[in-house]
């Protein structure tokens, strides 16, 4: 026997597809940043397993994180467009010649490390940040509240390496932007000027980092358009 269903039965069907299809493709990109965003993990623990195998003069191992690392960036880079693409990119170049000295020992790499270490993480919170900026743009505001927390995570850890009034300097803005992130990503109340307040400081604090560091790009302005 044929199953059939009634107009109005075939009626809610139709209806409710395109919304079931809407709430996977958000859940989809939800997933999607939650897994982006532990990059700045991956990259912090390989960096703390280099420091710890060259303290122990373990050269060889030391080198085998560094590349480890620099592997999680080459995907981050592949991700990536524009400036923070650049960042990226530059970044691998430098610790490929990081690991390289590093497995010979030649010469002492701790200060090396520690700036190739800090402009990595700097590269990946500008990542981040830029990421951040489309999902707002797009109105998928939970990404966008990953992606910031993932930003200010990479701004945290950059400042580490740097330590000293870099480190202490950043902690308030990785603070602020942590808690925008948490509302961003679990549908709570905010409003678009402290977004745009929020976006302002990450990129001054990014900005402020990268001058240490040398870095060429910057964080770009974000426009907050029209969001309800």
């Amino acid at each position: 026997m044929k199953l059939s269903l009634k107009p109005m039965a075939l009626a809610m069907f139709v209806a409710i597809t395109p919304v079931a299809g809407v709430a996977y493709a958000q859940t989809a990109n939800t997933a999607s940043a939650q897994a982006e965003a532990k990059a700045p993990d991956e990259l912090q623990n390989h960096f703390t397993d280099a420091v710890a195998a060259y303290a122990k003069k373990d050269y060889q191992a030391a080198a085998a994180d560094i590349r480890q690392a620099t592997s999680t960036l080459r995907i981050e880079s592949g991700r990536a467009a524009g400036s923070a693409k650049q960042e990226l990119d530059s970044s691998v170049a430098q610790l490929d010649k990081l690991a390289a000295s590093v497995e010979k020992s030649t010469v002492n790499e701790e200060k090396s490390m520690a700036n190739a270490f800090a402009t990595a993480n700097h590269a990946l919170a500008l990542e981040h940040r830029a990421k951040a900026a489309a999902s707002w743009a797009d109105k998928a505001y939970d990404k966008a509240g990953y992606e910031l927390k993932a930003s200010a995570h990479g701004l945290e850890n950059a400042a580490g390496w740097v330590g000293g009034k870099a480190k202490s300097g950043a902690s308030a803005t990785v603070a602020g932007t942590r808690v925008l992130g948490d509302k961003l990503a679990s549908g709570a109340t905010w409003t678009r000027d402290e977004v745009g307040k929020g976006f302002a400081s990450l990129g001054k604090g990014i900005d402020a980092l990268g001058r240490k560091l040398a870095g060429t790009k910057k964080a770009a302005p974000v426009a907050m358009g029209q969001h309800e």
